[in-house]
């Protein structure tokens, strides 16, 4: 039987750990909810760095899991990790770049041939995933850093050599997720064709983020009646008004889960591998769809 579909601006829960296989049924059922909630444009990221691994097949079946009963999917791929190359000294994650100091990363994204092309397959591995999207009538977006750690000229060269390391025929759309006060030198200017991605983590809808991505990621969220180490912390219902906002802005809501990442608390960030990656509830199962599905 064909699901019918809900007819509300793109959004979604985020699973930048969907190539884990540690936490292979946890993304299951996550991406699980998200289709139970019979969105007709359920959206996703993906971080591609390799901090989580990399899996071209199960991204593959993830997107068409999101493309079925005619959905739309709208998948966004973040290719490297800002937020782990700023703990370089501590975190020793493995995805690209991810344990070079921020301005390493910049000097060698900017005059090294070889990181260069290194950057670049991190893109072109996506090319195959990201027709099929358009395919199935989708939209694929592409960040090249999350929480990124550029200067401006740092960002552009990244932007530059992603878009030439894919197939000029496929629309993505191309955006920055700048982190200006999260380390040194950062900067956040906006090149033109860019769409912005803004990390809330507020209640506030006093935000101006058009045609974009939002996401609380950096913040966690508390179902009812429970009470979370991790901090800064709002209970769910504090983000309906936000993800309300943001669809009125034309943008993205992504809702992102400290818990379902391993998470347990701000300062302990175990590797991907040794984290514990809990199930979903049934109860915050249902949570989450009501939560999407406000209007």
């Amino acid at each position: 039987m064909t699901a019918m579909l809900i007819d509300l601006p793109p959004r979604g829960l985020s699973l930048l750990h969907a190539c884990l296989p540690q936490a292979r049924k946890q993304v299951d059922a996550i991406s699980d909810i998200a289709i139970a909630s019979c969105l007709q444009r359920p959206a996703v990221n993906i971080l591609c760095s390799g901090d989580f691994g990399w899996d071209a097949d199960y991204i593959s079946t993830l997107v068409q899991k999101y493309s079925q009963d005619g959905r739309t999917p709208h998948v966004l791929f973040y290719l490297t990790n800002g937020p782990v190359a700023r703990h370089w000294k501590t975190m020793q994650m493995k995805g690209y770049g991810s344990a070079l100091p921020p301005e390493q990363f910049r000097q060698k994204i900017m005059t090294d041939k070889t990181f260069q092309n290194g950057f670049q397959e991190l893109a072109r591995r996506l090319a195959d995933i990201v027709k099929e999207i358009h395919q199935l009538g989708g939209q694929a977006y592409m960040v090249p850093q999350l929480e990124d750690n550029q200067s401006n000229e740092s960002f552009a060269m990244m932007l530059k050599l992603t878009r030439a390391a894919m197939p000029q025929d496929l629309p993505i759309h191309f955006g920055r997720n700048p982190c200006v006060s999260c380390y040194p030198g950062n900067e956040g200017g906006l090149p033109a064709g860019c769409f912005l991605e803004e990390h809330h983590h507020s209640a506030s809808t006093a935000f101006t983020v058009e045609n974009g991505i939002v996401s609380n990621d950096g913040c966690a969220y508390a179902f009812p009646g429970e009470t979370p180490a991790f901090r800064p912390c709002l209970p769910l219902e504090k983000f309906i008004g936000v993800q309300s906002k943001t669809g009125q802005m034309n943008s993205i809501f992504l809702l992102l889960s400290t818990k379902y990442q391993g998470l347990v608390n701000q300062s302990t960030i175990p590797p991907p591998e040794k984290r514990v990656y809990v199930m979903p509830t049934e109860a915050e199962k249902s949570a989450l769809i009501e939560f999407l599905l406000k209007p």
